[in-house]
């Protein structure tokens, strides 16, 4: 039998969900449909024009049964080139055996998310492994070992939650807890409270980034458009080894010599863009000879006063990833990288290393 990666385009593999799903392009009630996302209320809405400006998802407006949908929108990866996807052993040899052994050596919560890899698919939806697991196996290679898995798909974000409930019961983790973060739509599972609380994985709905607040609903071309870095973007799919840089630059990126860091970010809200400052420089301590030039360019865009625009939620975000991204011994160094990045990472950084020195 013919491998279906052989027989097929990727806008035939990766089919938009017939399960009535909306996606950015349907048509709700005659008017273009621009997302998702989800109120305070956890109720999910439909997103058009009229909502670009809002500070926050409509609480009282439409949800799918509400307006008449045409679904005319793209699948996942229409809006990418055929060359965004390539065979991953191709580019990364050993990839499929060092995801294998980092599921098969974590016992049941491996097993849990091999449920998740072969049960998302079964309701037509897909689902890539991203971020940092697939930029070291294509950087590093098989040893690199991935630990922290995080994944993105076209399963909304409150469907995703309660799957993921429902799913661990069946995989004999019933004390797990699925959870989402109102902040970031990120459905995470989490260990027991008495173990040590941390995550087994994070699944995030693919983005689009027009809103003042997180939606989705996007493809995989408006999803690159939520994430730090192009290195940082690449999505594998386990069940078919492929490996898709809708980019088209973060494998080039990663393996240039000096790597280039780069940045497709286009998010809105101020506490994202602050918050992705944050990820540049935690790179360039990673990467101390990468060439930087186009984050120079983007930070360029931003107000030089974007601390005195972010709210406390956005200052408690900061001040946890800054413990993340920056160690003590490190903040000179930062106040260096801001100083190359541009004001508006100056006064970010300055802000912070005084409240951690207060």
């Amino acid at each position: 039998m013919p491998d279906e990666n052989d027989t097929k385009e990727p806008s035939q593999m990766y089919r938009r969900a017939q399960d009535g799903t909306p996606v950015r392009g349907d048509l709700a009630d005659d008017e273009p449909l621009l997302g998702m996302a989800v109120t305070d209320g956890l109720r999910e809405v439909l997103l058009r024009e009229r909502d670009r400006e809002a500070p926050e998802p409509p609480e009282g407006g439409p949800g799918r049964a509400d307006l008449r949908i045409e679904f005319q929108g793209p699948g996942p990866a229409d809006p990418c080139l055929p060359e965004a996807f390539r065979p991953a052993e191709e580019e990364a040899p050993g990839i499929g055996a060092a995801v294998d052994g980092c599921l098969d050596g974590s016992g049941a919560e491996g097993a849990f998310i091999r449920l998740l890899m072969k049960r998302l698919p079964e309701r037509g939806h897909h689902l890539w492994l991203i971020g940092g697991a697939v930029r070291d196996l294509v950087d590093v290679g098989p040893e690199a070992e991935p630990n922290d898995l995080d994944f993105a798909g076209t399963l909304p974000p409150l469907e995703t939650r309660q799957a993921i409930d429902d799913w661990s019961v069946d995989a004999g983790l019933g004390d797990y807890q699925a959870l989402m973060s109102r902040t970031s739509l990120v459905v995470h599972l989490s260990r027991p409270e008495q173990g040590d609380g941390s995550r087994i994985l994070e699944y995030k709905a693919l983005a689009v980034t027009d809103f003042l607040f997180p939606a989705y609903g996007g493809s995989l071309t408006d999803d690159v458009a939520s994430r730090d870095l192009t290195v940082n973007s690449l999505y594998y799919d386990h069940g078919r080894r492929l490996l898709a840089d809708p980019t088209g630059e973060g494998v080039a990126h990663l393996r240039a010599r000096p790597r280039v860091l780069a940045s497709r970010n286009t998010e809105r809200p101020a506490g994202r863009s602050a918050l992705v400052l944050l990820r540049f420089i935690k790179f360039a301590f990673r990467y101390p000879d990468a060439d930087i030039t186009h984050l120079r360019d983007w930070t360029a865009t931003l107000p030089a006063d974007l601390p005195d625009r972010l709210g406390e939620s956005d200052w408690r975000a900061l001040r946890y990833s800054w413990r993340g991204c920056v160690p003590d011994e490190g903040r000179h160094r930062a106040l260096e990288i801001a100083g190359l990045l541009g004001p508006a990472a100056v006064a970010l950084v300055d802000r912070l290393t005084a409240e951690a020195c207060a």
